[in-house]
């Protein structure tokens, strides 16, 4: 498990995102560092951590196995699933952040500067969202469909998608930052306590969705494309 690179692990078994979430690993942009080497750069316990995901993986396995999940249904997965999540949550969760900052500012000025990074952070991923719905998830399904490529297409396509999940993950790390770890102040407000528990929700949920592109449907459309012109 220690050769392993910590996307694969998860790739094998998402149940363990949850242990390299909770020792503060990244398995979404950083997957491709092998688990000692995270630990390392992390100063974190790997005896632990290997401790806690041989834990998660000796209970019987019941949750999806994306890895072996057809590319045309992990692209619906992903659509279904992470899209709309940020659809639905992410405007709520603006209206949140955004009256903090107003109300709590000034005397909470770290609030103004997660306000800001969310809204930038929205932006982003609405257009990212539209690119994928738009251009490389119908190509994918298409190939997928017709056993048929147009060309070697998928990389310039996944290239930019893979560079804009590096800027999504570097705002999520800042706000995280910023919040640490988005533990509102004693003296938060109701809607303080709902902005900071969003953010959180949807960065969980934007590290599976990143995981779940770079680590296994990235790797398998190049994997298929190469195939077909073969």
């Amino acid at each position: 498990m220690k050769e392993k690179t910590v996307g694969e692990i998860v790739s094998d078994d998402i149940r363990t995102a949850t242990v390299f979430k909770k020792h503060g690993l990244d398995f979404c942009c950083g997957g491709g560092e092998k688990l000692e080497t995270a630990c390392q750069k992390k100063g974190a316990d790997l005896e632990a951590i290997v401790a806690d995901l041989e834990l998660v993986l000796s209970d019987e396995k019941s949750s999806d196995d994306f890895q072996a999940m057809p590319l045309n249904k992990l692209v619906d997965h992903i659509f279904n699933t992470h899209h709309q999540f940020i659809y639905e949550n992410g405007p709520v969760t603006a209206e949140f952040i955004n009256k903090v900052a107003r109300v709590h500012g000034e005397r909470h000025p770290e609030t103004v500067e997660v306000a800001k990074l969310f809204n930038d952070l929205m932006q982003d991923l609405h257009q990212h969202m539209m690119k994928e719905e738009r251009i490389l998830f119908p190509y994918i399904k298409q190939m997928v469909q017709d056993s048929f490529s147009n060309g070697a297409f998928v990389n310039g396509p996944i290239s930019v998608m893979m560079a804009e999940h590096d800027t999504a993950g570097e705002i999520l790390k800042k706000m995280n930052a910023l919040t640490s770890g988005y533990e509102p102040p004693a003296d938060g407000c109701n809607t303080y306590r709902a902005a900071y528990a969003n953010i959180q929700a949807l960065e969980d949920d934007i590290h599976l969705h990143i995981h779940l592109e770079n680590n296994i449907l990235f790797p398998k459309a190049l994997e298929l494309e190469e195939q077909l012109l073969g």
